[in-house]
């Protein structure tokens, strides 16, 4: 299944001395500020790097910076917990992200996801000289080192890798059935153990939000309900 063309979204400094996504004409792109480049990168083109399976909604939530916060008892509110808001609450609660950013991997991306391969041939395709020049061209204004495609896909996956590892050991805090290793690679759920890079965050439409786990067949297995379906009375359907 071909994936439709996207405009390649580009970090420019904002005023603010942060990054924010461009696209040119089109001007700045709303909820894309970040602190860093890749965390910029990353929001402005969250659709094309989800559907390369590349992030998830561990990825995108920690592209906002909201994982910093995780520190703070205000990251998900006074006695709340990331089991019973998710990264969608928490994203709500910091004003950081609307919560439809959160969606995760499409269904391109569970065929595919985070195929290093895939990844490059399909960027590649993208990422005309013109653009690598401008998105160069951005990056020395704001002091930063040239950067090649290979160098970016490198450091989307380390967002992602990165993200994921960070909530689940908040998971592990909170949940028995949860432990990281002390490597942080590997995570054990219900006594079955996982590699960490093979697992997604995903905030599915109904609101329910879970970790699971891309097979080599491309399918996904829930490994994890973070966040359950609230039903009609507020409580989880």
């Amino acid at each position: 299944m071909p994936l439709p063309f996207l405009a390649i979204a580009i970090p420019v400094l904002h005023s603010s001395g942060a990054w924010i996504a461009s696209t040119g004409a089109a001007g700045y792109i709303a909820g894309t500020l970040s602190s860093t480049w890749i965390g910029a990168f990353v929001l402005g083109n969250s659709t094309l790097l989800g559907s390369l399976g590349l992030v998830s909604a561990a990825g995108l939530f920690g592209a906002t910076g909201g994982l910093a916060a995780f520190s703070s008892s205000a990251a998900l509110g006074v006695g709340s917990a990331l089991t019973a808001v998710g990264l969608g609450g928490a994203a709500s609660t910091l004003g950081i992200a609307p919560v439809a950013t959160f969606l995760g991997l499409t269904p391109v991306g569970w065929a595919i996801a985070g195929t290093v391969v895939t990844a490059a041939a399909t960027l590649g395709y993208l990422f005309t000289r013109k653009t690598m020049r401008r998105l160069n061209e951005e990056r020395e204004k704001g002091g930063l080192e040239p950067i090649t495609l290979t160098q970016i896909i490198r450091e989307v996956r380390l967002l992602e890798a990165e993200s994921l590892e960070i909530i689940l050991a908040r998971l592990a805090g909170e949940m028995r059935n949860v432990s990281l290793s002390v490597d942080q690679k590997e995570v054990s759920v219900d006594g079955q153990l996982f590699s960490v890079h093979r697992l997604k965050y995903v905030v599915n439409e109904d609101g329910s939000e879970e970790i699971v786990f891309v097979t080599k067949a491309g399918r996904k297995r829930r490994v994890l309900l973070v966040k359950a379906t609230l039903g009609p009375d507020g409580r989880p359907a």
